[in-house]
């Protein structure tokens, strides 16, 4: 018992230990640790035989050896699995295994919604890495993505299949574009009972951007004031929070991005009322302005700093940390070939 004990606490057990060839190499991994490092961050598992075998035979260390090896792995179905588990990871879509929402206040809500909206963004991102070799920004602003029958009457679209998932183009009338008009990226992003121009915002900052956005101070109150008869629309209620100076420097910073996102409610059902009135769902994004979720879309997809974030992201993925003064110097060069 204490022999498995002390095995489960053990890192070399717990993490995957890279100390290099040697201590005065710095960043220069053993053949072994190379091989577990591509493999972990292309398919989300231990390599295999031939992987090794290159690495112990030294053919791994050469430019040459390491571009076919990363060329089979991807070509491997493990490598499926390995993006979306980044991408899982990266958009947060593990919060949809607890997924909930309000029943009596969105009556399209159900049990699956959360595992079916998962399944459609990754879904996506698959077809658009794998199968289309396609340009990643695409992802913002898709006209096409992969439903089954419920989230098909959740989009308001015929269902492309009768069972399981299907490719089908979404229609202009939809109003609706790439990733951010996802249920997941909708869902995760608003309130059990109402939507959010604050938290789809921010997450727009944050996860797409790579932009930190500051905590609230602690003596500050960030409820926003319920509808009343003089505000009735969640941009009319959010103006009026902006009146306080403690709230303003924060929200101004996410909340006109997120009131893009506003003809779409806390399950990305599409609206055109908010509590009896028109939304106004037009905005800013760092100067470049929009009129609805579509043109929002179209300016994430072109802003300089989505690219940038997701060679970041990806990188410190695949270190499994933030990446030193050195390595931010090679990021900063993958970023500037992401965006040719």
């Amino acid at each position: 018992v204490f022999a498995m004990a002390t095995i489960l606490q053990s890192p070399y057990f717990l993490f995957r230990v890279e100390l290099g060839v040697d201590e005065g190499l710095d960043g220069e991994f053993s053949g072994v640790e190379l091989a577990s490092r591509l493999s972990y961050f292309l398919c989300n598992s231990l390599p295999d035989n031939e992987l090794l075998n290159a690495a112990e035979s030294g053919a791994l260390a050469t430019r040459e050896g390491l571009f076919a090896q990363a060329s089979r792995l991807l070509d491997d179905p493990k490598s499926r699995l390995g993006l979306r588990n980044y991408f899982t990871e990266q958009f947060q879509l593990y919060k949809l295994d607890s997924y909930s929402k309000d029943p009596q206040v969105f009556e399209h809500y159900h049990t699956e919604l959360g595992p079916n909206a998962r399944e459609e963004t990754l879904r996506l991102l698959e077809y658009l890495v794998f199968d289309l070799n396609g340009d990643f920004r695409d992802s913002m602003t898709a006209d096409y993505t992969f439903i089954n029958s419920r989230l098909a009457a959740l989009y308001a679209i015929p269902a492309p299949v009768m069972d399981g998932f299907g490719y089908t183009e979404i229609p202009e009338s939809t109003r609706r574009k790439g990733l951010i008009g996802h249920a997941s990226f909708m869902g995760i992003h608003a309130h059990s009972v109402s939507s959010s121009a604050t938290l789809r915002g921010k997450a727009v900052r944050n996860i797409l951007l790579c932009q930190s956005v500051p905590a609230p101070p602690v003596e500050v109150d960030t409820s926003i004031p319920e509808p009343s008869g003089t505000t009735r629309t969640l941009r009319e209620r959010v103006a009026e929070h902006l009146t306080e100076p403690g709230c303003a420097s924060c929200h101004q910073f996410t909340d006109p991005i997120g009131l893009g996102m506003e003809n779409f409610d806390g399950i990305g059902r599409f609206r055109e009322t908010d509590n009896g009135e028109v939304i106004d769902a037009s905005g800013d994004l760092d100067g470049e302005p929009f009129a609805d979720m579509v043109g929002l879309a179209q300016a994430l997809r072109k802003h300089p700093a989505f690219a940038p974030c997701m060679a970041k992201t990806l990188s410190h993925y695949g270190m499994g940390r933030v990446a030193n003064p050195t390595e931010r110097f090679w990021i900063n060069t993958l970023s500037e070939r992401f965006t040719v």
